[in-house]
């Protein structure tokens, strides 16, 4: 753990978490030692020792651990189970991803008030988001809309949706399908449970020339990977995404 001791928020029941390169702007945009209502904890699989103290200097806990993002938080997660059990909201968020400390703490806020087991904000394509899932785009005028797909950069988990996760989920798989997977393993068919909160935006930015995922082995193998892993498992490989419902934004 490099020597490093952990301060907790004991009002937090929080935590974000990121497996952190070296191209990111995380420490700018959700950290706010006064206002956040989070923990953040990071494994950085950069090099640079500059960032490292940087990153270091901004959140609960950081370690050095090559991997990309699940393959990362399932290291912590087995590594860290004293530290697991301290919360029961666990955002998981890609470390480029572009959102505020005030909006990652609504965020928390609403997965509470409506009891979702896993959700997301949703993408702003005028702001320059990239939105690989129409289901994910930002609706006017909503509060929220129920659906049957989360996308694997941003899913804020419930407790008990993150444990059937990490029962079924394999460190061979890197991103591809794991937003497939987390579903299927808490429940295809719920219309209540999981949600795009539209109230939030965040933006998903374009990637860089070369994307630091490319340093994970077998980034470039992913989708195969993953359709590997669910025949193995008699599991779809995907599914029709679905919005079965809105809740509208209250009237002021």
């Amino acid at each position: 753990m490099n020597n490093i001791i952990i301060l907790y928020n004991r009002m937090s029941r929080n935590m974000v978490f990121t497996s952190a390169g070296d191209n990111t702007r995380f420490t700018e945009l959700w950290c706010s030692k006064v206002d956040q209502n989070y923990d953040i904890y990071v494994l950085y699989y950069g090099n640079n020792d500059v960032n490292f103290q940087l990153y270091e200097s901004h959140v609960t806990f950081i370690e050095k651990s090559e991997g990309s993002k699940f393959q990362n938080f399932h290291k912590f997660w087995n590594a860290h189970p004293e530290i697991i059990d301290k919360y029961d909201r666990f955002f998981i968020l890609d470390d480029d991803i572009q959102i505020s400390v005030q909006d990652i703490n609504k965020m928390f806020d609403i997965s509470r008030e409506y009891n979702l087991e896993i959700c997301a904000p949703s993408f702003n394509r005028a702001g320059g988001s990239i939105v690989s899932h129409r289901i994910t785009e930002n609706k006017k005028n909503t509060l929220l809309s129920y659906t049957n797909f989360v996308e694997v950069n941003t899913p804020l988990f419930n407790r008990t949706a993150l444990d059937n996760l990490m029962k079924m989920y394999d460190p061979v798989l890197i991103g591809y399908g794991i937003d497939y997977l987390y579903i299927i393993a808490n429940g295809i068919k719920k219309q209540t449970s999981y949600a795009i909160i539209h109230s939030i935006q965040c933006i998903n930015p374009k990637k860089y020339k070369t994307r630091e995922i490319s340093k994970v082995p077998n980034s470039n193998s992913k989708e195969k990977i993953w359709r590997n892993y669910a025949k193995e498992k008699n599991i779809p490989g995907s599914f029709n995404t679905k919005n079965y419902s809105d809740i509208p934004m209250p009237i002021s």
